[in-house]
Formats: structure tokens, C-alpha cells, sequence
């Protein structure tokens, strides 16, 4: 039997364990990524299959239903592509007729669950909307965009809509007239010249900038909020700001030439600077909440949260994500609140000793 690893928890996944029945076995483990030969994590993860079976006997399901319910799991003991391509944490969930492997980029204490709800709550930080960015790292020699979390970084594709580099947008041909006027020198990564045929040079890159800042603007909608960070010469903001049709592009960015630059290497600098703006949204939204205390719509206590999120009233659902108890009216307003587009923030400053919710109504 196949089986699908997902490293985004999609609002698909939340719908299919909201509707899942049966008791629910949630399996969790941190991962080793520098462990090449994954001995070590396909061994952990053997034992804990062994606890889940206790488990699962014990809630009732005889020895077919439980072998059903863990081979998905088992299959995963011995396949070394697997455990070559990992995250720092591994989240294995089950019920009847459902399965899912997440890897995550948190890392997970062990645990194995078996109860009425599914184990989300270590899984908070990853689940987090909070945290989602776009890196845009841009030279004339090459452009990449990437769509990145604060444990994930992905290139996306640009299509024809965005140009990859500078000979997209200006042809050689066009340059090399200009270019034949000047003395050459100067660093490729520069993005205005210093010397003759200043003015032409910036000409091009002008159009460059403005086709790349249409473009992206195209790409990703011209409505969207979520941040997106430039990673460039520091010159290039100024004028690439004027010309780009995404409005989050935010005034922080990544500096220097980007073309040498691994996208981890970007993702953590743009993550730094970033942060206090996540940081900032955060806030304020943990101000609203503190406003409305005592006002009914806002609460501290999990039943309460848990009845409100099942309802769909939960706007906001604040984490402390240093308590690790594994409760169940918890990890329900979790599921509860994603399903309905409500937002989780993670607290880790002590403001929240549990978990925390602003209401809608």
C-alpha cells in the first residue's frame, strides 16, 4: 500500500479528520535529518508502533482492524527514500479508512494517542497562518521567488509571467550598443553603474525592475497581504518599490547580492527579517483579545474555547506553546477553529498559560 507525505497541513486534511471516525491514533516523533542511514528514527518509530498496537487493543479493535490501521505506518519502517527526505518532526495520524504522514518542520516529543481527538496541539506552530511570507531574491542575473513558512522554504515557478533574469527583459543587442559608448568595469551584481552610459544602464534597469514588479504582481494577485521580502543590492529597493504591483512588500530586506545564496540561506535572513512584523500583527491581535475580556467575547478556559470553535465563533486561538499536555477539548478547538478560517497564533512570551480565544460574535 502507497503512502502520501504531505509537509503542509491543507484545510483538506483538517475536513477529512474532522469527519474521520473510530478512535484516533496519533503518533508523533522528532526526526534526525543528519542521521544518514535513518536507523536510528526508523528504530524509534518501530517502537512506537509497538505502544500504538497496545494501544489500540486496549480501545477495543481486534488484530485485523489494528494491522488496517498501522500498516500505512509500518510500510514507512524500511523505505529509506522516506527517511532520506525528512523534516525535523514526523506526525503519523490514523482512524477508520484514514491515514496521513506529516513532516514537519518542528520538532515533536514522542507521543502516542489514542483518544476521541487527534493529537494537534504539539503540531501548533507548524499549523500557525501567522507565519507565512513570499522571498523574492533579485539580480539582472537571476530572479527567484520563493513561498516560505518559518520552517519552509519553496521556489515557485515563475512562468512566463515573471522574466528570470535581465536578458529577458532587455536584448543583448540593446546593451551591447549602449555598452559600446562606455569603458566597462564595475560589478555585474550592481544594479546602477558608476562611470559612461550611467543613464542608459539605468534605463534597462528600470524596465527590468518594472517587468519584474509587474510581473510578481500578477503572479501572486495584486490584493494579497501576505509579506513579501526582497533580498538585493540595497539600491534596488527604492526603485524596485516603485514599480512592483504587490502591495505587502515590506521596507525590511535581505542585502547584498542574493545569487550566491542557498535558499536556506535566504529563507533564515528574510525569517530575521521579518519577524518583528509577524511579531507586531501578533500583538495586536492579543490586544484585541485582552480588550474584550470579561465581555463574552473572549475566553481563557479550554471547554469554553472548545464549545466556541465547534460553533465556528473562534476568530483567533492563542497557543502557549510551552504546556505539552495532550488535551482533548484542545486539540478539538484547534481542528474546530481551522476548519472554520479562524486564525492560531502561538504565545510564547508567558501572556497565555493555556490557550486563549478571541470570539467572533
Amino acid at each position: 500500500m502507497g503512502h502520501s507525505s504531505f509537509d503542509q497541513i491543507e484545510k483538506t486534511h483538517l475536513e477529512q479528520m474532522a469527519q474521520a471516525t473510530g478512535p484516533r491514533l496519533s503518533v508523533l516523533m522528532p526526526v534526525d535529518r543528519t542521521d544518514q542511514q535513518s536507523r536510528e528514527s526508523s528504530t524509534r518509530l518501530k517502537s512506537l508502533l509497538g505502544e500504538a498496537q497496545r494501544q489500540l487493543s486496549t480501545a477495543g479493535l481486534d488484530s485485523n482492524a489494528i494491522d488496517a490501521r498501522l500498516e500505512p505506518f509500518t510500510s514507512l519502517i524500511n523505505d529509506g527514500p522516506f527517511w532520506r527526505n525528512q523534516g525535523d518532526g514526523l506526525a503519523l495520524f490514523s482512524a477508520d479508512d484514514v491515514h496521513f504522514v506529516f513532516r514537519v518542520g518542528v520538532p515533536l516529543d514522542e507521543l502516542v494517542h489514542v483518544g476521541e481527538q487527534f493529537a494537534l496541539r504539539p503540531l501548533a506552530t507548524a499549523l500557525a497562518e501567522s507565519s507565512k511570507f513570499y522571498i523574492l531574491a533579485l539580480s539582472r542575473a537571476k530572479v527567484r521567488l520563493f513561498d516560505a513558512t518559518r520552517d519552509s522554504v519553496t521556489e515557485l515557478d515563475l512562468g512566463d509571467t515573471v522574466p528570470a533574469s535581465m536578458d529577458d527583459v532587455v536584448s543583448a543587442d540593446e546593451r551591447q550598443r549602449q555598452l559600446q559608448s562606455r569603458s566597462v568595469g564595475g560589478d555585474r551584481a550592481m544594479f546602477h553603474g558608476h562611470g559612461a552610459g550611467d543613464e542608459a544602464d539605468s534605463v534597462f534597469v528600470d524596465k527590468f525592475l518594472k517587468a519584474v514588479g509587474q510581473g510578481v504582481g500578477d503572479l501572486l494577485g495584486k490584493a494579497r497581504s501576505r509579506p513579501m521580502i526582497l533580498a538585493a543590492v540595497a539600491e534596488a529597493h527604492p526603485v524596485f518599490k516603485q514599480f512592483c504591483t504587490y502591495p505587502a512588500l515590506q521596507d525590511a530586506m535581505v542585502k547584498g547580492n542574493p545569487d550566491d545564496r542557498s535558499p536556506k540561506e535566504l529563507h533564515a535572513a528574510a525569517w530575521d527579517a521579518i519577524l518583528p512584523t509577524f511579531k507586531a500583527q501578533d500583538d495586536a491581535v492579543f490586544e484585541r483579545f485582552s480588550a474584550k475580556l470579561g465581555t463574552g467575547l473572549s475566553a481563557t478556559q479550554s471547554d469554553k474555547i472548545r464549545d466556541a470553535a465547534v460553533e465556528g465563533r473562534v476568530d483567533t486561538l492563542f497557543i502557549n506553546p510551552g504546556v505539552t499536555l495532550n488535551a482533548d477539548d484542545v486539540n478539538e478547538a484547534i481542528l474546530a477553529t481551522l476548519q472554520s478560517s479562524g486564525k492560531l497564533i502561538i504565545m510564547s512570551d508567558g501572556s497565555v498559560e493555556n490557550v486563549a480565544a478571541l470570539f467572533r460574535y
